[in-house]
């Protein structure tokens, strides 16, 4: 109930969106829905940055020189929210057959830069940037782009939307003041705050292959890189010096760790 003379609590919506390569862990609860979210960005030499946007889905997409660069530390975000259930979807939600799913309880190292906490469940998660796990090599034959018991048998998706209703505040806890001052300065009916793991990099088949090892190597996966991903050999190339740029096409994908 609101008190009198003060102005009523409007609940938004902000959707989180997670692009590139990370390690994933939704939290669920005895119902199988999901209470809470672990993000890893495993260590690889990614530099992660951030950005808010009002406008849901931005046009143009944010460019690297928007983006907040984040220490390598733990973060939490704080949904506040007008309703105080943390539940959210079920985990079911999750689209199995465009995510690199790996199931059962394994123990995380410590192999990562950047943590994200968030403790209360998404409404909706959306996985898109989906790519197949499979190239054509030099000798014209379909070979899998990976190898090992965890390796992907299906197709694979570098971005996550986790959509978050009823918000009536949001907090990014351990970013700096510049970004908690983005939040606080922007926040209005709605936004998306977007989370990149390498603002800028150069592409290349080496630097895609430390990545997908990391990630590997974090989250305890038998998992070899053997071809590089179709979205990121195809990537078109600029003339001349190669800037240090986002070009098209992640190293990398999300692998999500379902109990």
């Amino acid at each position: 109930m609101t008190q009198a003379g003060s102005s009523p609590v409007i609940a938004t919506q902000i959707d989180v969106v997670l692009e590139g390569t990370w390690v994933i862990a939704p939290y669920v609860d005895a119902s199988s829905r999901i209470i809470g979210v672990e993000v890893y960005s495993p260590a690889c030499g990614h530099p992660q940055g951030v950005t808010f946007s009002t406008d849901l889905n931005p046009i143009p997409w944010p460019s690297p020189a928007s983006f907040f660069m984040l220490d390598n530390h733990g973060h939490t975000l704080n949904i506040q929210r007008a309703s105080q259930s943390g539940a959210g979807m079920a985990v079911s939600g999750i689209d199995a057959g465009v995510n690199h799913c790996v199931k059962g309880h394994r123990p995380l190292s410590g192999g990562w830069d950047l943590k994200l906490s968030i403790p209360c469940g998404p409404d909706v998660w959306v996985s898109s940037g989906t790519t197949p796990t499979q190239i054509v090599n030099a000798q014209g034959n379909t070979v899998p782009c990976f190898s090992g018991s965890d390796a992907p048998q299906g197709p694979v998706s570098s971005t996550q939307r986790l959509t978050f209703k009823n918000v009536t505040g949001v907090e990014l806890c351990g970013a700096p003041p510049s970004v908690q001052n983005m939040l606080a300065s922007q926040w209005s009916k709605s936004g998306v705050l977007i989370f990149e793991d390498e603002v800028p990099y150069v592409p290349t088949p080496q630097h895609e292959r430390m990545a997908i090892f990391a990630m590997a190597n974090l989250a305890g996966l038998d998992m070899l890189m053997d071809y590089p991903l179709p979205t990121s050999r195809n990537a078109p190339k600029p003339p001349g010096p190669i800037p240090m740029n986002h070009t098209g096409g992640y190293c990398g994908f999300s692998v999500l760790l379902l109990s």
